[in-house]
């Protein structure tokens, strides 16, 4: 057995152990503290739905990040002028790297950094929020809508408006990983990797993607 066939058995072995149902998110502890960039979106947004469900208003305080629960209170502290503000998460993103947290419009101005458009933070949880509570997949190609809804984290490759891509994406991660699903959230079809009981778990394998050239993020399911 070569090197490259004991990693590919590694990882399907991995990904397959992750794959299990689920009785609730881990808890995040009150403290938890994370750093990084923040950027803000505003008024292009204002009056769609978030991924929580919830409308989205640039002018309350809230926020978009990538795996924690919606409803959690974070303390925004923008390390570059020692403001610090207070925002609810209720949406996912950013997707861009380097990036951990999106705030909305007034968040980004209690903050001090509306006209430079991002910012050196550090976030905070406050208080935990009771996580899965709005967008689900309105249909779930070639894998387990009830198996999805369970897992607690992904990770997302590629999101498409055609079918089709999303389809030959998914062949191609199936093919190398042995795990790759799409999931539709409005019109978009989305193709990702795994199903992870905690985020430690998912990012081994994000690491294994990204070294086989591959972009994307990990994210929670709610």
């Amino acid at each position: 057995m070569n090197k490259k066939t004991s990693v590919v058995i590694i990882l399907c072995l991995l990904l397959v152990g992750c794959i299990k149902k689920l009785p609730k998110p881990p808890e995040i502890e009150k403290g938890y503290t994370e750093k990084g960039i923040a950027s803000w979106y505003g008024d292009e947004f204002k009056g769609k739905p978030t991924a929580s469900g919830e409308i989205f208003d640039p002018d309350k305080m809230t926020a978009a990040h990538k795996t924690l629960p919606f409803g959690t209170i974070v303390s925004v502290t923008n390390l570059d002028n020692g403001k610090t503000a207070q925002l609810k998460i209720n949406d996912r993103g950013p997707f861009v790297r380097g990036r951990i947290i999106d705030c909305s419009k007034k968040g980004a101005k209690e903050l001090g950094y509306y006209s430079a458009g991002t910012a050196k933070v550090r976030i905070e949880v406050v208080k935990e929020g009771k996580g899965r509570s709005g967008e689900s997949p309105t249909e779930v190609i070639d894998g387990d809508k009830n198996k999805i809804l369970d897992e607690t984290f992904t990770i997302q490759v590629g999101a498409f408006k055609e079918i089709e891509n999303a389809k030959r994406l998914r062949e191609i991660l199936l093919k190398k990983f042995g795990d790759a699903y799409i999931a539709k959230f409005k019109d978009f079809y989305r193709v990702r990797v795994g199903h992870f009981k905690n985020e430690k778990e998912a990012e081994m394998i994000f690491e294994i993607l990204q070294k086989s050239g591959y972009e994307g993020f990990i994210t929670r399911n709610d």
